[in-house]
């Protein structure tokens, strides 16, 4: 059998680019809805953003924007450093980051610091050196002068769930911390709770910060504040500590994330403490084993994918232009998940 020389019709195997036209009659939707798609500019329904992007794979589609980027010579990879890989929170914040670059056309650099500056210093410093497009930054503790002198040079960076002093003319996705505390405020407020233990993440985060204003403000009470590192270990050993110290005088203990809340509820438990009945537990960020810790816990959910999506889409609409993002805010809604983990004050 012989086969025609490669070239022959070659022609006829050559398809011209698919336009954005071609996904949206695909997907049945506007152009305008697979804009606003990839750029996160405006919501749009889950399940249709899903079938848009299900198309823009499928076709291959580069936005016009991407594919002049890729001309000029850019390397079509942005960086993401995260704090803590292990907590989904923020393994589902890079999900919607890498998902927000791909659909854009571009790789994705991850990088976990553990919360730990010197390390963060030290990915900073590969990931410039690699000449990315870009990078989306979610702090995990507070900047030190060097990694502050880095981020403030004309690069393109946007920065995830955490606000950076220093950094105010940034682009910011981040959940609204400290509507999440009020909630949490209000919630044990209206349940008879008067006293309350706080643990809270680093002083130095603003979120920590935002969290703790807005639940002490709503709750009223008399609050015992203790600092954690925003790992389950730290959130163990605080209320064990009090616990071994003489009790806890509360009937409350809010958790300023759901890691730091599962510590506490081993620490209860241990102590022969029954959860809600003895005493309420309550978290933040709403993690995937929140609904399944016994009993399951009350908490605030923050949309990580969301955040981490919309902090990439957004990056990314200058990055292609070959433009540094003008400072910019969008704030997520958050909302109360009452579950197991709380009642009524004990009596």
């Amino acid at each position: 059998m012989t086969r025609e020389p490669y070239g022959a019709d070659h022609h006829t195997a050559v398809r011209r680019p698919a336009s954005i036209k071609d996904v949206a009659a695909a997907a049945g939707v506007s152009p305008t809805t697979v804009s606003h798609v990839l750029s996160g500019n405006r919501p749009v329904n889950e399940h249709t953003a899903a079938r848009v992007r299900s198309v823009v794979n499928r076709l291959g589609y580069v936005p016009a924007s991407l594919a002049r980027s890729l001309q000029a010579g850019s390397t079509s990879v942005i960086g993401l450093l995260i704090p803590d890989i292990s907590n989904t929170f923020f393994a589902e914040l890079a999900k919607g980051a890498e998902d927000a670059a791909h659909d854009l056309g571009y790789g994705l650099i991850l990088c976990n610091t553990e919360f730990d500056a010197d390390r963060e210093d030290r990915y900073l410093g590969m990931i410039r050196s690699r000449f990315i497009d870009g990078m989306v930054y979610a702090s995990g503790s507070p900047p030190s002068r060097r990694r502050l002198e880095a981020l403030m040079g004309k690069f393109p960076i946007a920065l995830a769930d955490e606000e950076v002093e220093g950094l105010e003319g940034a682009l910011i996705a981040s959940a609204d911390h400290e509507a999440g505390g009020r909630l949490v405020g209000e919630h044990l407020r209206s349940l008879g709770h008067r006293r309350a233990l706080m643990l809270t993440g680093p002083r130095a985060l603003k979120s920590s910060v935002a969290r703790a204003s807005g639940f002490v403000r709503a709750f009223g009470g008399e609050v015992v504040e203790r600092v954690g590192d925003f790992k389950e270990g730290s959130g163990y050993r605080l209320v064990a500590k009090l616990l071994q110290d003489g009790g806890l005088d509360c009937t409350a203990v809010f958790a300023a994330n759901d890691l730091m809340a599962f510590g506490a509820l081993t620490a209860l438990r241990e102590a022969g403490l029954s959860v809600p009945e003895d005493i309420s537990v309550v978290g933040f960020d709403d993690i995937r084993a929140a609904s399944l810790a016994h009993p399951p816990l009350t908490t605030v959910h923050q949309p990580a994918y969301d955040v981490g999506r919309t902090a990439t889409a957004q990056l990314l609409q200058y990055v292609t232009r070959g433009e540094v993002p003008p400072a910019s805010r969008h704030t997520l809604p958050v909302e109360l998940r009452v579950r197991g983990s709380t009642a009524p004050a004990a009596r």
